[in-house]
């Protein structure tokens, strides 16, 4: 007998199985999108990338123009999903490279390429690490981490840090100059945040942080013994290199280096300034004593022979540099550091040597020292014209109470956004000479917070850590703090930006010490913490590897 099968389904299954296929593709669907994502949201990014390269082209210079390809590259990369990309040993060597070229190669040599602009070597090499450095941070989810983690464990750094790049940017709007201003943010982030951002990732330990103060001081020595020698000869000639035609442009470009061709800064009272590989010879004297701090870790913290001594040879060879350079903020900030870190290293050896009478001699001693030499300053001539100026440096400091006068009504009609990022000369009409007006000026009272925040807090973390954590680790926290004290007391009469470069990589070792001591103190037993500040020695506890 033949069984019949029906050749259709029932109306009532035909719905049945629609509805459960539409149930199972519902089920499907988050899988589905979550794999397809990346790729709409990477198609839809390079789409918009066209338009917007093509009108910032047009209406933005060309630095500007970078800055907002930049942006959008940036995006793409982020979208990007988890792929071994990630080459440590290649971004480790250009941040090294970068470093020497940003501190030993003078900012106005420049290549050119075909009909491109003139590009500053400085940014060729930052390119060269900015590219490995991206690709790793968005295709590894294990460096972002390691990265958020140790900024995370300095807040307040990073809200400040963060901060100020935010008020540089809400400045544009308002600025006068609008192109300049972003060529000038773009910049920052090339020469500030990217080095910043490396410096925690490449630092590693307590052996990388030295390595790197290491690398700093034989370009310090490098920059000292180029100022002497130009000081020697009273001739720029770092700028030699360039034919004449080629540096006629340059200077077209640039008023601050047409000081260096024309030699109209290179004297005061008949005597020569030397500028060494900066623009002018108050960042070369800002330089000196941001180093000279980090050469006394050296001098006195580290025990091989060759250290040591290198650390006494940057220290002298620094003071040197200040002199040359005629810088009277380089005196101070000289003075008041040396001061201040004899102060912290006598506090420092008697917590460590309760029985020594080291510590108290060394303190006395410091203490007669800065009062003679205070009262050499105020009552000697030549040591009085040296640090405070004579006539003419009196008219420089009058200017500068000139150029508060000029700017206060621009502080008082935008106290919040300010006039405009790195626009504070253009929009008073004459230079600026305090770091405090041009943040004032361009940023408002929340972008001198924020800076006021950059520079301040790594002098609390690093004399904290110097006086409770009495390991090698303090000791660089506690050097740094000195640099820092330094840098901004010469922020009060200096506007010049030359040296934030190396500012912001010390910040990113203050980051990564902070991060090393906030670990140690959380391993730590609360019994043992009063125990370490009596029996620890120096070298004793290194930072913790992360």
């Amino acid at each position: 007998m033949t069984t019949r099968i029906g050749s259709r389904f029932a109306v009532s299954r035909i719905a049945s199985v629609a509805m459960a296929e539409t149930r199972l593709a519902a089920r499907a669907a988050p899988d589905v999108l979550r794999h397809l994502a990346p790729i709409v949201a990477w198609a839809t990014a390079a789409i918009g990338l066209g338009a917007i390269v093509g009108f910032a082209a047009v209406a933005l210079p060309p630095l500007g123009a970078f800055g907002i390809v930049a942006v959008v590259a940036v995006i793409l990369l982020w979208v990007m999903p988890e792929a071994p990309l990630v080459y440590p040993v290649l971004i480790r060597k250009t941040f090294f490279v970068m470093l020497v070229v940003n501190l030993c190669v003078p900012y106005y040599y420049m290549a050119q390429f075909g009909d491109l602009p003139w590009i500053s070597v400085r940014r060729i090499v930052a390119f060269a690490l900015i590219m490995p450095f991206l690709l790793a941070v968005a295709s590894s989810s294990e460096v972002r981490r390691r990265i958020a983690s140790r900024l995370l464990a300095s807040p307040l750094i990073l809200i400040c840090a963060v901060g100020y790049l935010v008020m540089a940017i809400v400045s544009i709007p308002e600025s006068l100059l609008p192109g300049d201003s972003l060529s000038a943010l773009v910049d920052a982030l090339l020469q500030w945040y990217v080095p910043l951002v490396a410096m925690i990732y490449v630092v590693r330990d307590e052996k990388d942080i030295v390595l790197v103060l290491k690398v700093i001081c034989f370009c310090a020595l490098l920059n000292s013994a180029l100022g002497v020698v130009e000081f020697y000869f009273k001739h720029r000639f770092l700028v030699d290199v360039f034919p004449k035609s080629m540096l006629a442009s340059l200077a077209e470009s640039n008023p601050m280096l047409q000081t260096l061709v024309d030699g109209t800064a290179s004297y005061r009272n008949g005597i020569f300034r030397a500028t060494s590989t900066f623009l002018v010879p108050l960042s070369f004297g800002e330089f000196e004593i941001i180093v000279i701090p980090i050469a006394l870790f050296f001098a006195m913290h580290r025990q091989g022979l060759f250290e040591r001594c290198l650390g006494w040879t940057v220290a002298i060879s620094g003071i040197v540099g200040i002199l040359v350079s005629g810088s009277r903020g380089g005196y101070v900030g000289f003075l008041v550091s040396t001061a201040a870190f004899v102060a912290i290293w006598s506090i420092r050896k008697a917590l460590n040597h309760r029985t020594s009478l080291a510590p108290a001699l060394v303190g006395t001693m410091g203490a007669i020292s800065s009062v003679i030499v205070f009262a050499l300053i105020l009552f000697w001539p030549r040591a009085h014209n040296m640090v405070l100026g004579g006539g003419a440096e009196q008219a420089s400091t009058e200017g500068r109470w000139v150029q508060w006068r000029a700017a206060w009504p621009l502080i008082e009609s935008n106290p919040i956004t300010g006039h405009g990022f790195v626009t504070g000369g253009f929009d008073i009409g004459s230079s600026i000479d305090s770091y405090v007006i041009s943040l004032l000026v361009e940023t408002g009272i929340p972008g001198l917070v924020f800076f006021t925040g950059i520079v301040c807090l790594p002098i609390w973390y690093g004399v904290r850590a110097y006086l409770t954590d009495l390991s090698e680790s303090g000791a660089l926290g506690g050097s740094l703090a000195c640099s820092f004290i330094a840098f901004t007391l010469y922020r009060l009469v200096l506007s010049q930006r030359e040296n934030h470069f190396l500012i912001y990589c010390l910040l990113g070792i203050v980051v990564v010490l902070n991060y090393g001591y906030q670990m140690k103190r959380a391993k730590e037993p609360r019994s043992l913490r009063a125990q370490r500040r009596t029996y620890s020695r120096p070298g004793e506890r290194g930072l913790e590897t992360a």
